[in-house]
């Protein structure tokens, strides 16, 4: 019975450490306003523009970070550091996602969906 408790506590106590280190990504669409990043997903209302800019980066790491893997859209900007930013069209969903390689040999996953709508 005591093995069985203290497995459970060992995979208990992984995940609490699992989630203590989550780092999360943020982004917004730059804008003429006095932008801010928010979790997981940012939408702006661009008027008049063909295009925007995303801006994404990586924030809630409690671990050095050694590199970052950008992919899906963000996959342009390769491991260029803990931000990446790229031109994205109207009405589509970009979705970002990174590898996060920790200096401990550790890795986690985020990502985050940036949009913007022309006003049309």
């Amino acid at each position: 019975m005591n093995k069985f408790i203290t497995a459970g506590l060992l995979v208990a106590s992984s995940f609490m450490a699992q989630s203590a280190s989550a780092a999360t990504m943020e982004c917004y669409v730059d804008t003429q306003a006095y932008d801010q990043y928010t979790p997981n997903h940012c939408f702006a209302m661009v008027w008049g523009a063909r295009s925007a800019t995303a801006v994404f980066r990586i924030s809630g790491a409690n671990k050095p970070i050694n590199k970052v893997i950008w992919g899906d859209k963000a996959s342009s900007c390769g491991t260029s550091g803990t931000s990446c930013s790229f031109s994205i069209r109207p009405f589509v969903s970009n979705k970002a996602s990174a590898t996060i390689l920790y200096q401990d040999g550790t890795y986690e996953t985020a990502s985050a969906t940036a949009s913007f709508e022309d006003g049309r």
